[in-house]
């Protein structure tokens, strides 16, 4: 938990030149069959590049955290090395398969009719730069994190997203500066990690040394993972492109505002190195458990905010432009639906590494297997029998990601891991009786919907006040667990 406040400041940044590119292609193109294209090729990528670049982590920093650790810095740069030659080498023959397949890629999106078809496929080639150069950039990151410095790598993501930001809105006419201009700032955060551990990854050795072939070892059971997962995403998207022209944009800019926090704070992206810095069974259970609690308090307040104020958000932030008042109900029902997903957000990343790190994979696949199926049976009743539209679609990703977190949870019960029940059924509820007030009191005062920016304000600020007081005068451990949180946040802060 120590690590969170380092990461903060730079995801922020990140996370704000982000929103800034998303008001901008708001106000320029709207809900629109472009932008629709845009976020089904991004997603498509999600499936076929950024799901193995996530891999990275788990593959490479265990054994790069061990071999430092151990002052074995030539087998730490033998590591780091041989997987970014490997990484740059897997990218070479992606990009070569998606650009002579994109024809066939396209068809994925069966709901699509040729038209939006033809201008995905269009859409590979101004890809390509991310499609080669992403994964070997998650492997700079993971060999940043291994050494505990964590802020370059959201510098980074910073960079990609300052890049777009700036391209977008320069060249906003432009039919084809989505995608150029990802690439763009994909190629610019290479660079700059590129800069900072090339005395660590060059010249480039042996990708499949002892100690790289080592770190592969748990490849196999996560290539059944990864087809799970493909599998469980490519269904989604499937059932997304039946809807009306937009629906995909308005879908993407729902999850967008509802990853918001989850992103920001990355419980995930130092979790790993501290749990794997843990020798005793009893301190990794510790820390696991001290996740779950922190993800409740995070999660609860998050909810909230997000049922309370969502649509609020979406108008003071998009609604300029092209970007209607009819676009702005359309996302905000995706945000209705996606927010119940909010606590999974938090902690499916983090239950994963934990799986991975012990060597269970096959505990990964079960959940997502059953949160594929789940998904499945409620896309196609929402969506085609009940006709709920986007908000069928969102609410039934929410419930499958619940599906995936209650079975993640259970599931560490077979690696000896026990996770604290009561204590944290107590803890939700406390925190969930603690927003339900400011829920209802905001609920009855219906003037603060129609107020904009001051009712996100009066929100967010009653939402924040409720949940620091319920955490100061709850009655067990997670008192003692967030003040402590706050103050390493906070001395952080002022460090940075």
């Amino acid at each position: 938990m120590k690590s969170i406040g380092s990461s903060v400041l730079w995801k922020g940044f990140d996370r704000l030149a982000g929103l800034s590119k998303h008001i901008v292609i708001a106000a320029a193109i709207g809900l629109s069959a472009q932008l629709d294209v845009f976020y089904m090729g991004v997603a498509l990528l999600g499936l076929l590049v950024f799901s193995w670049a996530s891999m990275i982590d788990v593959v490479a920093v265990p054994g790069m955290v061990r071999a430092w650790q151990e002052n074995r810095h030539e087998d730490f740069r033998r590591i780091a090395a041989g997987m970014f030659t490997l990484t740059l080498i897997g990218s070479l023959v992606l990009a070569v398969l998606l650009y002579t397949g994109r024809s066939g890629i396209s068809a994925m999106a069966i709901g699509f009719e040729q038209e939006r078809r033809q201008l995905l496929a269009e859409a590979i080639p101004w890809l390509l730069p991310v499609i080669l150069l992403y994964i070997p950039m998650r492997l700079m990151g993971a060999v940043l994190r291994a050494l505990r410095s964590f802020s370059p790598f959201y510098q980074a993501e910073f960079i990609t997203a300052l890049a777009v930001l700036i391209c977008v809105w320069v060249y906003k006419e432009d039919g084809h500066v989505l995608l150029w201009s990802f690439s763009a700032g994909v190629t610019a955060s290479f660079l700059f990690l590129l800069y900072k551990t090339h005395r660590f990854i060059l010249p480039l050795a042996n990708p499949f040394s002892p100690q790289v072939r080592g770190a592969l070892n748990m490849v196999p059971g996560l290539l059944v993972l990864q087809g799970a997962q493909y599998i469980y995403v490519l269904t989604d998207r499937m059932f997304i492109s039946f809807l009306p022209e937009g629906a995909v944009s308005a879908l993407a800019y729902g999850f967008t505002l509802v990853s918001l926090l989850p992103l920001l704070i990355a419980l995930n992206g130092s979790f790993i190195t501290v749990f794997a810095e843990q020798k005793e069974i009893s301190n990794k259970n510790a820390r696991l458990n001290d996740l779950v609690s922190i993800a409740i308090f995070l999660g609860a307040g998050s909810t909230a905010f997000m049922l309370i104020a969502g649509q609020s958000m979406v108008q003071v932030m998009l609604e300029r432009g092209v970007f209607t008042a009819s676009d702005t109900a359309s996302v905000a029902q995706a945000i209705n639906a996606y927010a119940w997903m909010i606590l999974p957000l938090f902690l499916i990343g983090s239950l994963d590494q934990v799986f991975q790190v012990e060597g269970k994979v096959g505990l990964m696949v079960r959940r997502t297997v059953l949160g594929l199926i789940t998904n499945i049976i409620l896309n196609a009743w929402f969506l085609f029998g009940l006709g709920w539209g986007l908000f069928g679609v969102a609410m039934a990703t929410s419930i499958s990601y619940w599906v995936m977190l209650l079975t993640g949870l259970a599931s560490t019960r077979r690696l000896g891991y026990t996770i604290e029940k009561f204590r944290h059924t107590r803890w939700l509820a406390w925190n969930t009786a603690s927003v339900f007030l400011v829920y209802t009191a905001l609920n009855t005062l219906p003037v603060t919907v129609q107020l904009g920016v001051p009712s996100l304000f009066v929100a967010a600020f009653l939402i924040g006040v409720a949940m620091l007081l319920a955490g100061i005068f709850y009655r067990g451990y997670e008192q003692a667990l967030i003040k402590a949180t706050l103050n390493r946040i906070f001395r952080q802060g002022v460090q940075l």
